[in-house]
């Protein structure tokens, strides 16, 4: 495997190297040529960087990610057809290698919700879109204070990434 990706998580800069690995990805687009649907990946805090829940949207169509955007806890779902949550814990794990997603989600590790013999049938692509994430050496943003009513998440580097004013019930990713 050539030299991981070093980008702040969640971020718009990590969203568009992805979609640019899903889309240059020729065995992910075969494996998932008949995939339609949207899915959001929901991260849980489990006491870890982060707080509240986060999530990513992308939108898969036939082999192709055909966008992104970001979602957190008390805004509305993007439209999606899946839903695939677990603790930050169990994701970093999966990032790194050590949770298959497959046997993540047989174990409870992972939860799914949506058309499970549509990923069954397409764990290949499912197994692409976990190997394209594994590029990544994430760095995981957190906040200093998770009790505030704005949450400010920073990198690694003390850069602020996305704010979410809990009162206004509005989130921003700035970078």
């Amino acid at each position: 495997m050539s030299e991981k990706v070093s980008v702040p998580f969640p971020s718009i800069r990590w969203a568009e190297q992805y979609q640019e690995f899903l889309n240059t990805d020729s065995t992910y687009e075969d494996s998932a040529k008949d995939w339609e649907g949207a899915m959001l990946f929901i991260i849980n805090p489990d006491g870890g960087h982060t707080p509240v829940p986060i999530g990513v949207w992308l939108d898969l169509l036939h082999g192709t990610c055909r966008g992104y955007a970001f979602w957190v806890e008390g805004q509305g779902y993007p439209e999606n057809q899946y839903i695939f949550a677990g603790p930050e814990t169990n994701w970093l794990g999966m990032v790194d290698g050590k949770i298959d997603p497959i046997q993540g989600l047989m174990t409870g590790k992972f939860k799914l919700t949506g058309n499970m013999a549509m990923v069954m049938r397409h764990t290949i692509a499912a197994k692409k879109l976990v190997e394209n994430l594994q590029k990544f050496d994430l760095d995981v943003v957190s906040v200093d204070d998770p009790g505030a009513s704005v949450l400010q998440f920073k990198d690694s580097t003390g850069t602020l990434i996305l704010t979410l004013d809990r009162e206004a019930n509005t989130f921003e990713m700035l970078q």
